[in-house]
């Protein structure tokens, strides 16, 4: 199993490439940054990863079409392969609930949207396409450049972008820990002959005091267990579905501070990995044996020096 990194661009692009480095350094096997319109752009962070680094993987974890259109992202695989030497793995994902709250965008057709997005991508890479869809088009379209190949992994959470994921894909992002979860996640994408790589994207806190790790990420499950989501999901993330409905309506409520309350153990347990050195690489283990093949790992934020520390410690208990 690859164990990766998350690179938070709420930090200066320069601070992002050189965390890039160290953890490469540390062992780790890929960086991934989040493409957030709010943060640092994820094109021109990921070009100075990608002259800092010589072995990692470097992925957007992930992109939207929405922002950027599939021309536009060919064109950002293309050149972060070419400046790499073809290390650029390309998340994408339709987006989230910000989408439709901060940016007045509504995701319609989202699984129309992301094929779409896919076949362009790969058609514009490959050479002239046309892709006659509904939200997004070409006419005989192609690259300017000779752009390596990239790998296209998808965000998929319910059962029908899980089902596309494994049709269109090369690997599927997603949450949730659970062995329930991941034979779920297995079983909807299983159907094409070859199975898309299963990349699990979660929050570790290590700390010998599992309580307090518990409460640091607490804030941080409150969308993956109390938000939109299938209701088949709830007992497949293994949670009690009264708790989750509470949560829910605390969310809606938009009183963070209430919300943050009704977050259980079992919620914190099902989506992130809390707790000593120990505890942490016990549940990597456990991914490793249900059939995930990479897990990106996200710490806390901070300035250079204390996400440096973060990752460190990080290594210490996932690094083998």
């Amino acid at each position: 199993m690859k164990t990766s990194a998350t690179i938070r661009l709420d930090q200066p692009v320069t601070d992002a490439a050189e965390l890039s480095r160290r953890a490469e350094d540390l062992g780790f096997d890929g960086v991934w940054v989040a493409d957030h319109y709010f943060h640092r752009d994820a094109s021109a962070a990921l070009s100075l990863m990608a002259t800092a680094t010589t072995r990692v993987t470097l992925g957007t974890a992930v992109t939207s079409p929405l922002l950027r259109h599939p021309a536009l992202l060919a064109s950002l695989a293309g050149s972060i392969g070419e400046i790499s030497g073809g290390r650029l793995v390309l998340g994408v994902g339709p987006g989230g609930y910000e989408f439709a709250t901060e940016l007045g965008t509504p995701i319609k057709r989202p699984l129309g949207l992301t094929k779409e997005t896919v076949r362009i991508i790969r058609g514009l890479m490959a050479g002239p396409t046309t892709e006659p869809g509904d939200t997004f088009r070409t006419q005989n379209a192609a690259l300017k450049f000779n752009a390596p190949p990239a790998p296209v992994y998808l965000a998929a959470r319910g059962p029908k972008m899980l089902r596309l994921a494994g049709e269109i894909s090369d690997g599927v992002i997603t949450h949730g820990l659970s062995a329930g979860h991941i034979q779920y996640v297995i079983d909807q994408v299983s159907a094409a002959e070859n199975r898309p790589r299963v990349v699990v994207m979660l929050d570790v806190q290590v700390d010998e005091d599992r309580g307090r790790a518990l409460d640091a990420l607490r804030p941080r499950c409150l969308n993956m267990a109390g938000g939109s989501y299938a209701d088949e999901l709830i007992e497949i993330y293994g949670l009690n579905r009264p708790d989750v409905e509470r949560l829910r309506a605390a969310v809606r409520s938009g009183d963070r501070d209430a919300a943050t309350a009704l977050v259980t153990d079992e919620m914190v347990d099902a989506f992130t990995i809390a707790g000593p050195t120990a505890h942490v690489a016990e549940r990597l283990s456990e991914l490793a044996s249900f059939g995930v093949d990479e897990v990106i790992l996200s710490t806390a934020a901070g300035g250079l020096d204390e996400t440096t520390n973060s990752l460190t410690e990080l290594a210490k208990a996932v690094i083998r």
